[in-house]
């Protein structure tokens, strides 16, 4: 049984560090050659007409009501926290909250219409969270809720006998 838990743990150690990776090499890639989201958000518009639309109307409404009127913020936003999130997965420092971001990202892009490798990382992402505490049982968060549970106090109410 042994066996079986430490390869389970394994297997989410490199999902995790190959998610990460992924978010990673993303960012880099978009500050090293620059960033601009603009074609990708008309190209999602443009994928929301027709009769086979690949892009519904109300997120074709966000993208021009709120995404492309504030496209600067977003060629900022984006690299960054692909960045971030990569950097936060490989470390499994805040994964919960890295794998959450990760994840509404990915939901954009394929609501954008950009199928890609999104539904890969989008299942990896819910796969990491589904796991809990073992997604990250090694790195650094498994660490630091070690070190806060023990130096935490018991309960008054914990010393009743049952």
């Amino acid at each position: 049984m042994k066996a079986l838990h430490i390869i389970g743990l394994g297997l989410l150690t490199i999902i995790r560090l190959w998610l990460g990776l992924q978010w990673f090499i993303a960012g880099i890639g978009k500050y090293i050659n620059g960033f601009d989201a603009q074609p990708f958000l008309e190209g999602a518009l443009a994928k929301s007409a027709g009769e086979d639309a690949l892009v519904s109307s109300w997120y074709a409404t966000w993208i021009e009501q709120l995404a492309l009127p504030n496209v600067g913020l977003i060629n900022a936003l984006i690299p960054f926290a692909e960045l971030v999130v990569g950097i936060l997965l490989i470390l499994s420092l805040l994964t919960v909250p890295a794998l959450v971001v990760g994840s509404i990202m990915n939901l954009n892009y394929l609501l954008a219409g950009t199928i890609a490798l999104n539904p890969v990382f989008l299942a990896a992402s819910i796969a990491l969270l589904a796991a809990g505490r073992f997604a990250y049982h090694i790195g650094i968060d498994h660490w630091i809720i070690r070190w806060y549970r023990s130096s935490q106090q018991p309960h008054p109410l914990d010393r009743i006998p049952v």
